[in-house]
């Protein structure tokens, strides 16, 4: 007869089987009848899907090498040169990741748009962003801090005798860092390079707002399915994902290519820029005109905030500054409403990941088999799934009752916005438990057991808070996605379920530009704060 513990365990895997096959493979399959009238040979004649195709792909390589080069210089400045405000100015440099894409793409909106405040303060009425200008300077603002951390990090563990040893054999700093420095960055900048070039791919808000003309796969998507046609955005959707899992398989498969970095004999000695005797004022200079440039969008934002609804569109700006936009949003019940679904979504999403990516972890901890290997493969494909691709596999896979909803219709229902947001970000969290998981030392676990505590009984009294600090650093990843979530979202919401980012583009919309923006402002804070105890919590665990 079974045991308690082998029919838990038994259900637990069925369990999260079931999960993983009705909610990530199950909805990807979707896309192959749908997309059975047409096929890709007709898709590739029309002009504006191959032009599609092309300018998300050379976006997305003009973003990695852009950013690359921006992030990199400044993770190389801040470690390696003495610069004034450093501390100051290295916190500024990291500011694009606390704004969601839609509060981005607003805040140039209404600093360098047609009307915005640049063009209004300066009299110069041709000196605006639009077009490729304006997505390509969004994308290198939003991604460059990806490459910053990335190579920061990889900076700390270089080792300095190696640095010394080159310019004492006569190498100048340019060659030092081509030739030392750089060599021993290439796995930091390659997976800085995969999030970038997966995220640019999936970009959604800049080519919508800015994008005007020019087409794009992401918004191609979206046209194809509010003009109903089903199969188009079924297909589109098959070959953006196609696209994304192969750039996925092909990083991985190039980075297994990258030898491991020779390390020196004794103790690496770090390098400290505060030894250096005299500041750098060349950097210092270019670090605060960069300052500027991430802090100029964040305060027009805040600007605008105060400013009443038609400031923008009248011909001067109105200067009547005030608080009644942000007294508005949270005294008036129709504009209250999107925080609190845009709350509850998040916090459902968090919930559901947790539970799930506890599961999975659990499941495939120890020695790997071939269920182990394929199940952590399969509940990390979403890993590399666009959010319009997962809306549109909801879609064709909910919109009929099925044995995976319970016999329900989920589109067009509230569940269908945290589901959403589950799946999207399933790999964060099970990433996050699975690195706890990893770390938990096996001996204290032995000693509970040999103590005669019973296997539930040891995992909730030292597993689970062993990696409970990894568990909440995942859940405040997740709901900061889930709360500025706006690509799958506009294809998923309905009235009573509008979340903040889509009441921001509804008021963007409407030229309600002060309310848009006081969304913005206050989604940017909350983003923010939880940013700040994610960093707390982080500091704590590996103090």
């Amino acid at each position: 007869m079974m045991s308690r513990l082998k029919i838990f365990k038994l259900l637990l895997i069925t369990v999260t089987c079931f999960l993983v096959f009705g909610f990530i493979i199950y909805p990807l399959l979707q896309l192959f009848p749908q997309s059975r009238s047409q096929s890709f040979a007709a898709l590739f004649s029309q002009k504006q899907i191959l032009s599609a195709c092309f300018n998300s792909f050379l976006l997305a390589v003009i973003t990695v090498a852009g950013s690359a080069v921006i992030g990199t210089y400044f993770a190389y400045s801040f470690y390696f040169k003495k610069i004034r405000l450093r501390r100051f100015l290295s916190v500024i440099v990291l500011l694009p990741i606390a704004i969601p894409p839609i509060v981005g793409v607003m805040a140039y909106l209404f600093l360098a748009g047609e009307n915005g405040l640049l063009m209004k303060l300066t009299g110069l009425k041709h000196f605006y962003l639009s077009g490729w200008t304006a997505i390509i300077f969004i994308h290198l603002y939003s991604f460059y801090p990806l490459f910053y951390l990335f190579a920061g990090n990889a900076l700390k563990t270089v080792d300095n005798n190696i640095i010394e040893a080159s310019r004492i054999l006569g190498a100048g700093k340019n060659r030092t860092f081509f030739r030392i420095i750089l060599p021993q960055l290439k796995p930091a900048l390659l997976g800085a390079s995969l999030l970038t070039f997966m995220a640019s791919m999936a970009s959604f808000s800049a080519p919508f707002i800015f994008g005007g003309s020019q087409r794009f796969l992401t918004t191609e998507i979206y046209y194809a399915k509010i003009n109903g046609d089903t199969s188009l955005s079924a297909l589109l959707s098959l070959l953006l994902a196609a696209i994304s899992i192969a750039a996925l398989f092909l990083f991985r498969l190039y980075s297994k290519q990258i030898p491991a970095t020779r390390q020196t004999k004794g103790a690496a000695k770090k390098i400290n820029a505060g030894d250096n005797k005299n500041y750098n004022y060349q950097a210092t200079v270019i670090s605060i005109l960069f300052a500027a440039i991430i802090i100029l969008p964040i305060v027009s934002l805040i600007v605008i905030s105060l400013s009443p609804d038609s400031a923008l569109m009248n011909p001067g700006f109105d200067q009547n500054i005030s608080f009644k936009n942000y007294s508005e949003l949270f005294t008036n019940a129709d504009f209250l409403q999107p925080f609190m679904n845009s709350l509850s979504t998040s916090l459902i999403a968090v919930a559901l990941s947790i539970l799930a990516g506890l599961s999975i972890a659990h499941i495939i901890r120890g020695k790997k088999n071939i269920f182990k290997t394929l199940l952590e493969a399969l509940s990390s494909i979403p890993y590399g799934l666009p959010g319009t691709v997962i809306a549109i596999c909801l879609i064709l896979s909910f919109n009929v009752p099925t044995i995976f909803t319970f016999n329900t219709v989920l589109v067009g229902t509230f569940g269908i916005l945290p589901l959403a947001y589950t799946i999207r970000n399933l790999p964060v969290m099970t990433q996050a438990v699975k690195a706890g998981l990893h770390a938990v030392d096996s001996s204290a676990e032995e000693a509970s057991a040999s103590l005669g505590a019973g296997s539930f009984k040891t995992w909730r009294s030292v597993t689970l808070p062993s990696i409970y600090a990894n568990i909440t650093e995942g859940a405040l990843l997740v709901f900061i996605s889930s709360f500025g979530e706006f690509v799958a979202t506009v294809l998923l919401y309905n009235y009573s379920t509008k979340t903040i980012p889509i009441e921001i583009y509804a008021q963007m919309r409407l030229f309600n530009n002060g309310t848009a923006s006081a969304y913005g402002v206050v989604l940017f804070l909350i983003v923010l704060l939880v940013i700040f105890l994610s960093r707390r919590i982080s500091n704590k665990k590996y103090a």
